[in-house]
């Protein structure tokens, strides 16, 4: 199941997302990540495809999730599960999906690539899929991801209490980049359950 490797690595991520944070947000996003990967897959069919595991996952996060974080993973799934409705485990319609649920999240958060946000891996990380050639490497791109995701410690954040950081955030990733990172980590694995040595480990994103 996809969303039992997500959790596994936002168990395993959780210290450092925890600790990244701290620095230029309000130290929770762990916590609303893991616990809603955790209330979700109790909820998630045996027998779930892919579109029902976002789905499901969506519901729980926009329901009962707090923080800036929850609603919008949740608006994020949603779109891809959508999207995967009916198409089985389609590249192409998952792609989609990501697209559709980018665009929600940067509709609703009201930010942008560049903001310091979980779209500073999302966006990047499907630039790099829609330039990739089928099939798509999954393990490349998660490697891509995780590379978008630390690339956000150049960045100033823009966008809620981050902003009044403000430079005292540089150097360090932002916790909601790394978090989509995982997600691709999750979908490497998934795809390919030998991947996991050519991945990051998510217990040391740093």
């Amino acid at each position: 199941m996809l969303m039992n490797l997500y959790l596994e690595a936002a168990d395993q991520a959780y210290g450092e997302l925890t600790r990244l944070d701290q620095v230029a947000g309000d130290g929770d996003y762990g916590d609303n990540l893991r616990e809603g990967l955790r209330g979700a897959v109790t909820r998630i069919p045996a027998d779930a495809d892919l579109a029902t595991e976002f789905e499901v996952t969506a519901t729980y996060f926009l329901d009962e999730v707090g923080g800036t974080s929850g609603p919008l993973i949740g608006l994020l799934f949603n779109d891809v599960g959508s999207s995967l409705d009916g198409a089985g485990d389609d590249d192409a319609a998952l792609v989609t999906g990501l697209d559709a649920g980018t665009a929600a999240v940067s509709r609703v958060g009201e930010a942008k690539v560049g903001d310091r946000t979980m779209l500073d891996c999302l966006g990047p990380t499907l630039d790099d899929l829609h330039a990739a050639r089928p099939p798509l490497d999954w393990t490349v791109v998660a490697n891509q991801a995780f590379d978008h995701a630390r690339a956000t410690a150049d960045l100033s954040p823009r966008m809620g209490r981050a902003s009044y950081v403000g430079e005292r955030a540089v150097g360090t990733p932002d916790a909601g980049a790394m978090g989509m990172a995982l997600l691709f980590w999750a979908l490497a694995v998934y795809r390919d359950p030998t991947s996991r040595g050519q991945l990051p480990d998510p217990a040391h994103l740093m």
